[in-house]
């Protein structure tokens, strides 16, 4: 027993002393020439690009992250204003829509001038009948201005005979006040009524914000303060960089703002 001990403590230097002097441990083996590294998947894959779907994503852990990553949204993106088209109006009379197109000019807006058509609305209109002649028409021109009747011109009546108009008037008080004014002064005024388109203009405008966006607040304190918005009609858009700022619709005329004067027959 006592030499097998002894055995098995010499068996147990001379090992230790083989490992400390005489063997010798492996060089680091040369990485090979042209042949690229291995690399871990999970460390150096690049993140995939914004868009992907999760349903292509490695499972696990890594597909969960590569997952995380294609559903974000940049800073931003969800909460930007957009683009909307938005109508101004309706302004009565064309040269007070161009002014109010010409301070959304100035606010670098590019508004849009546009002409609606509007359903007929029945007006009066007071003339004198039966009025020709050159010096029979300045003469009674000339006495119906030193009555106080103004806004007389000579112009067809609704027979289509010359005559002497005295105003066209979409409120028919203001037409009787100025028949029953005329009459009392010795004119043999008429009244009829007449069917009036008269049109109405609007102001489309391309804004960032929409409605909020315009400063309604400017335009309604030089142009009137019924003006309001409305959403632009159907197929509006986007005018172009050349486009002209404030170009009318191709094909809607322009009538003129004499409202006040009789339309021919």
């Amino acid at each position: 027993m006592r030499t097998a001990f002894f055995i098995l403590l010499l068996a147990n230097l001379f090992f230790w002393g083989w490992t400390q002097w005489i063997a010798v441990p492996p060089a680091a083996a040369e990485p090979l020439v042209g042949v690229p590294r291995l690399k871990l998947v999970a460390r150096d894959l690049p993140p995939p690009p914004p868009g992907v779907a999760a349903a292509q994503a490695p499972a696990g852990a890594l597909g969960a992250a590569l997952a995380s990553q294609a559903t974000a949204v940049s800073p931003g993106t969800a909460d930007a204003p957009q683009l909307a088209c938005v109508s101004i109006g309706p302004f009565a009379r064309h040269r007070v829509a161009s002014a109010a197109l010409s301070l959304l000019n100035a606010q670098h807006l590019q508004p849009q001038l546009r002409t609606a058509a509007v359903q007929p609305q029945r007006w009066s209109w007071v003339y004198v009948p039966n009025v020709s002649g050159t010096a029979r028409v300045d003469q009674v021109l000339a006495a119906l201005r030193r009555d106080g009747i103004h806004g007389a011109e000579p112009m067809p009546t609704a027979d289509g005979k010359p005559g002497i108009s005295l105003g066209l008037f979409r409120d028919p008080a203001l037409a009787h006040r100025q028949l029953s004014r005329a009459r009392a002064k010795g004119f043999a005024a008429e009244l009829t009524a007449w069917l009036v388109a008269q049109p109405a203009y609007w102001l489309d405008v391309w804004a960032t914000g929409g409605a909020g966006a315009l400063p309604m607040a400017a335009v309604r304190a030089q142009f009137g303060a019924a003006l309001g918005t409305q959403t632009c009609p159907s197929g509006a858009t986007p005018p172009l960089p050349a486009q002209a700022i404030g170009a009318v619709a191709s094909g809607v005329p322009l009538p003129a703002d004499e409202a006040h004067s009789a339309p021919p027959p």
